[in-house]
């Protein structure tokens, strides 16, 4: 019996699909709670100069 096997592979697979699911909606949940870490206080900067 091998550590790595086929189901032990898929269980894996689709425990990350799921969590990255779950993750994304809770951040989508938060919204505009957090600060914006995707580069939009740059582009907001840019437009106002």
């Amino acid at each position: 019996m091998t550590i790595m096997n086929r189901r032990n592979a898929v269980v894996g697979f689709l425990t990350l699909k799921v969590g990255k699911l779950v993750a994304r909606r809770k951040a989508k949940q938060v919204g505009g709670k957090l600060a914006p870490w995707k580069g939009k206080s740059s582009k907001s900067g840019k437009k106002s100069d």
